[in-house]
């Protein structure tokens, strides 16, 4: 590089070509963005029965429909620092730990800290407030980023806003049936 440097010094540009170029390189290897999503479901279940739904960290088989054996792996259900395992029906596996629990405001938040899903730095909450005119609605919220840096055509942002738009709709859309019931 000072060589590089040394044989533009007599360039009038010389100082504003050293900066570009030094400018220049961390774009080169831009940093992944943090992707934001939010949905909420309205049900006709009550807050209590619409929280009892989906409280339960070890239970997530229960409510979303393409999760299976979910088991415990450390900790308790509703204590921080529980971790559970379960696998996506067609083959992923998911290993997340709960971050916080708070049983009165019906709220919790955790992250994922191994998958196989093509998404990385998955952190997440989930509550559950009275609904106006009776009901309730249960909100989800998440922030991540898509798997590597430099993304392959099917893992880029866009692709991972998808999957995780799509993992939500689908728990969502599974509340409103089972709480009907």
């Amino acid at each position: 590089m000072n060589r590089f440097i040394t044989r533009i010094a007599g360039s009038p540009l010389s100082l504003l070509t050293a900066v570009a170029i030094t400018l220049a390189a961390p774009l080169a290897h831009a940093e992944r963005p943090v992707l934001k999503y939010e949905s909420q479901v309205t049900l006709k279940a009550s807050p209590q029965k619409a929280w009892d739904a989906i409280k339960t960290f070890d239970k997530i088989h229960e409510w979303h429909p393409a999760t299976e054996g979910t088991k415990l792996l450390v900790g308790e259900n509703g204590k921080p620092l529980a971790v559970r395992e379960f696998q996506v029906k067609g083959g992923a596996s998911v290993i997340s730990e709960l971050l916080a629990y708070d049983e009165k405001k019906k709220w919790y938040r955790y992250r994922i800290i191994k998958t196989s899903l093509p998404l990385a730095n998955y952190v997440a909450e989930m509550w559950v407030k009275p609904a106006a005119g009776g009901g309730s609605v249960v909100h989800w919220k998440g922030q991540f980023q898509r798997p590597e840096e430099n993304a392959k055509p099917d893992q880029d942002d866009a692709a991972t806003e998808k999957l995780v738009q799509g993992v939500f709709k689908a728990g969502l859309d599974n509340l409103a049936v089972i709480t009907s019931r």
